[in-house]
């Protein structure tokens, strides 16, 4: 038997994250079947709404003493003190849940994804320190980093750290690139584990009509990026007032994270608010990551913000546009179709109220030929992201 820790976990209640839980230990479960998972987690309890445990295969444990401040507090507590205290051997006493399954794990994975995108990461380091002292081999998973957030002095200690994984792997062209020019001889390029997340039949009928359907995700994480007043969601308007006087679809407000801090559903609230009277809009909200991807695939357009919102429409073939406000939706993109133009519209350039109605409608020109493309890749494209489980195989064979 295997036992294999996965940290740097959130919730569940992102969807996302269930996501690559669920893929890195189906990934891995499919070259190992007796591997076991513990999961380090912000809130266990949350995670086991979701995924199932009593066969076994997974255990969440609280991932740090600092869980239960609110995130804010947590973010400002863990990284000064991170800042000040993090190389002591006694700061492993924080993360005590942590660090005991590392110390029985044969692999330690950090599924992050993007968390390495912001700031000096002080936090990061100095678990992935603790964890590198109790397991023999360590893995950065998936991960998306911005840039400008890897410079050699700013983030000198963070770009050590990273250096003493035993495997990176990037989920996108940038970041790959990025961490090769730094001189990192740890990364490979895979895509994300997420695309191979299977699809389940949604709990409830969408619409009682056969009308296509455009499937919109909205997120207040990616409105905190705006440079305008309320700019976003005055797009978002624009871009439902469009698809409602000018054709007959349904419109559904997927939302994929239900954090307290940043509700998707909250919202797709919001946005529906402004349609009072009009009964083409729902909001989908309930069910897993499979669920979720079951909406998402009975789409015929689909309007992302969050990242694994848009891995499920492209993973099913959906003509996607995503409102990025990182390198990872301009990565994957470019990865996708050679180019992010055209196909995500930076929220930090958000200036015109027309522009992601604008973007739509050349989405809608090249409907045929996006969507062909994608069914001519993405069957490659999954194998590709399957295959990193050869590479944890490696590892564990080495361990």
């Amino acid at each position: 038997m295997k036992s294999i820790l996965l940290y740097n976990h959130g919730t569940s209640n992102n969807h996302g994250c269930e996501a690559i839980v669920r893929t890195v230990s189906g990934i891995i479960g499919e070259k190992c079947p007796d591997s076991v998972f513990t999961v380090s987690s912000i809130k266990p309890r949350e995670d086991e709404q979701y995924i199932d445990t009593e066969n076994g295969k997974y255990r969440f444990v609280l991932s740090d003493v600092f869980c239960k401040l609110s995130f804010e507090k947590r973010r400002f507590i863990t990284g000064a003190l991170c800042n000040v205290l993090g190389g002591m051997p006694f700061f492993n006493l924080f993360f005590k849940n942590t660090v005991e399954a590392a110390k029985k794990a044969d692999i330690a994975i950090s599924v992050g994804g993007d968390t390495y995108s912001y700031g000096k990461s002080a936090t990061l380091t100095t678990i992935d320190r603790h964890v590198r002292r109790c397991c023999k081999k360590t893995v950065l998973l998936g991960c998306s980093i911005n840039p400008e957030f890897l410079d050699p002095v700013k983030h000198k200690k963070k770009i050590e750290g990273l250096k003493k994984f035993d495997l990176i792997t990037a989920r996108e062209p940038i970041t790959y690139e990025t961490l090769k020019n730094l001189g990192f001889g740890n990364v490979k390029y895979y895509p994300d584990p997420a695309f191979t997340l299977p699809t389940s039949e949604p709990r409830e009928k969408m619409f009682d009509n056969d009308r296509d359907t455009v499937g919109i995700n909205i997120s207040p994480l990616a409105q905190m990026f705006e440079q305008g007043d309320s700019i976003m969601l005055k797009n978002y308007i624009s871009l439902v007032k469009m698809i409602i006087e000018e054709t007959d679809w349904n419109i559904a407000l997927i939302s994929h994270v239900r954090c307290q801090t940043t509700d998707d559903s909250s919202a797709a609230k919001k946005l529906q608010s402004f349609f009072p009277e009009e009964n083409r809009i729902k909001i989908f909200d309930k069910g897993n990551a499979m669920e979720l991807k079951g909406y998402i695939s009975k789409c015929r357009f689909f309007v992302a913000a969050r990242t694994h919102a848009s891995i499920a429409a492209y993973s099913s073939c959906i003509p996607t546009l995503v409102v990025g406000y990182s390198v990872k939706a301009k990565g994957i993109a470019k990865d996708l179709f050679g180019t992010d133009k055209g196909y995500v519209l930076p929220v930090q350039g958000l200036t015109e109220e027309s522009a992601l109605k604008d973007a739509f409608v050349k989405l809608m020109e090249n409907e045929n030929k996006i969507r062909e493309h994608l069914h001519s890749i993405i069957p490659e494209y999954i194998e590709k992201a399957r295959s990193v489980g050869d590479e944890i195989v490696k590892l564990l064979e080495e361990a």
